[in-house]
């Protein structure tokens, strides 16, 4: 009978070892939030520019325009331009048309977040996109990215110009 209690004993207490010791507190290391910190940092003072290399089917051409100071990026332009050199953003029939349509969001509205977003989060792969401008937003990241990543960070100030996606059919 003492032989089954020791053996019991020494059952429970393996079990309540591996037990404390499985559930007990793991302390990783932090992963450190480089990557945005290089990225910006690195980014030369400046204003640059980049554009698509042709307009899209509806006569507008994307492009963007950001500032650097202090390795930050300091202000953001992102809109679209046709050739009478109008802004799609500040062009009152297209976005009253826009919301006449019952569209979710107009170029007016959708630039100002997309270059609001891009000054607060210093991280393109941060700006939030907006319902109904998915289009947009996709010309937005293409563009800032480039010119980040190609002109900023080499303090090259000349227009980028960008091969123009092509339209889905």
């Amino acid at each position: 009978m003492t032989k089954k209690r020791v053996l019991s004993l020494l059952v429970a207490t393996a079990i309540s070892l591996s037990i404390i010791t499985g559930c007990g507190s793991k302390t990783e290391p932090k992963k450190d939030d480089t990557k945005s910190t290089a990225a910006t940092s690195q980014y030369k003072d400046g204003k640059y520019k980049a554009e698509y290399d042709k307009a899209d089917e509806r006569k507008w051409k994307a492009f963007i325009e950001i500032e650097i100071k202090d390795g930050k990026i300091a202000s953001s332009n992102f809109d679209y331009v046709n050739d009478k050199g109008q802004f799609k953003s500040k062009d009152e029939g297209y976005n009253k048309m826009m919301k006449e349509q019952g569209k979710k969001t107009c170029a007016e509205e959708f630039s100002k977040k997309f270059n609001e977003g891009l000054v607060s989060k210093q991280d393109v792969e941060k700006v939030d996109g907006v319902s109904g401008a998915t289009h947009s937003f996709d010309d937005f990241k293409t563009l800032s990215s480039k010119v980040l990543s190609e002109k900023a960070t080499k303090g090259d100030t000349s227009t980028l110009l960008v091969p123009a996606p092509t339209p889905s059919k």
